[in-house]
């Protein structure tokens, strides 16, 4: 997955494909699970959703303007919008409904 920042994620969000955000920091075990399943799920996407990554540490202006207080959290984008999120991990299928239903 790509790796976005405080200072490029506004300027990716307004792309054309929907952009899937998985926001971690390094010391979550949490997220050290969920991060594996979408990188294999970013194949399956290819071409209908960009997958990047952003670690919250390194962030936190993002992680203010989203009022992201845990993590991991996945944010969904479409046409520049924040169109859905969820916290915590969730079963590959469980995301891929969730993929679905909002691009």
């Amino acid at each position: 997955m790509n790796i976005l920042n405080d200072d490029n994620l506004e300027e990716v969000i307004s792309g054309g494909n929907p952009i899937l955000l998985d926001v971690y920091t390094e010391w979550c075990p949490p997220c050290k699970i969920l991060g594996p399943i979408l990188e294999k799920m970013e194949e399956e996407y290819k071409g209908r959703v960009d997958f990047y990554k952003m670690d919250l540490d390194q962030n936190p202006i993002t992680g203010n303007t989203f009022g992201i207080d845990r993590i991991p959290t996945v944010i969904l984008f479409n046409n520049g919008e924040a169109k859905s999120f969820f916290v915590g991990l969730r079963e590959e299928e469980d995301i891929r409904s969730w993929i679905n239903k909002n691009i």
